[in-house]
């Protein structure tokens, strides 16, 4: 049987989203110069950002959100007025991603208090791209891929965007796994603004390319390829107040959901492929 376990050499792992979403703190931007000097350390970069995922010009919007991304633009901490984002695109452990997120989380706890929490979620998107003479269905389950229909495509019918959705409820826990198939797609579109942190690092740091040379913190999916979705959540049917602590065992067990779902859902033909030493 092949080996599910460990750390994958070929992982196609290529975005790590964990979140605690929590009832507002109004006075946040007062408090952000205090907070980044607690983790400037780790994430000595910053951005303020505004709804439109621009960073902030002086005569223009407040900003309404705020990341701090680490010196290779690889690890970002969004914060905004109620939630705290950690993201990465260079996942390797949990237990780092957890000490990195339990830092940010104290330096937030720290300046504002307690939190009110909503929810806590940890989310892993797979970048799945089929070798030569492959297909995803040698990668993923039958029942996990987007619609294909031979009779349409006899039509001349062209498949623009397929998505598969299956959620589970782990009480409290829900736990959602989709596959997203289209060409061209970067990121799922809900996580598009603080993914594009990551692009917005990229681009500023290559100001003298023209834009269509500049390096891309994201390969889009071939016309083979999908995305792997495993979105593990943990709502609260009310606010709660918890500590640190409180919160990073939540997102610990989320994560063990997640790594579970991925590794019970694609096939050992995937696994031997990407186990492959480079």
């Amino acid at each position: 049987m092949t080996d599910r376990e460990g750390v994958l050499a070929r992982a196609p792992l290529i975005y790590a989203f964990s979140v605690v979403r929590f009832s507002p703190i109004l006075k946040l931007p007062q408090l952000i110069p205090n907070i980044h000097q607690a983790i400037r350390d780790r994430l000595p970069g910053l951005f303020q950002m505004v709804k439109s995922m621009q960073p902030s010009v002086i005569q223009g919007s407040e900003p309404n959100s705020w990341a701090f991304l680490d010196r290779n633009a690889e690890y970002a901490c969004v914060l905004g007025m109620d939630h705290l984002i950690l993201q990465s695109t260079n996942y390797l452990h949990f237990s780092s991603h957890l000490d990195l997120f339990r830092e940010c989380l104290t330096a937030l706890t720290t300046q504002a208090g307690g939190l009110d929490v909503a929810g806590v979620g940890m989310r892993y998107i797979d970048r799945i791209e089929p070798l030569d003479g492959e297909t995803l269905a040698d990668y993923l389950p039958d029942t996990l891929l987007p619609l294909k229909c031979e009779l349409l495509e006899e039509r001349e019918a062209k498949a623009l965007l397929g998505v598969s959705t299956t959620t589970y409820q782990l009480d409290p826990e829900f736990l959602h796994i989709r596959c997203w198939r289209q060409t061209g797609m970067w990121i799922p579109d809900d996580l598009a603004e603080p993914a594009m942190v990551f692009e917005i690092a990229k681009q500023t740091r290559q100001p003298s390319k023209p834009f269509s040379q500049q390096q891309s913190a994201f390969v889009p999916v071939s016309e083979n390829g999908a995305l792997l979705d495993t979105d593990a959540y943990w709502p609260m049917p009310m606010t709660e107040r918890l500590g640190t602590e409180e919160i990073c065992s939540m997102l610990d067990k989320l994560h063990q959901t997640a790594n579970f779902a991925f590794r019970a859902v694609a096939k050992d033909h995937a696994f031997e492929v990407w186990g492959r030493s480079r």
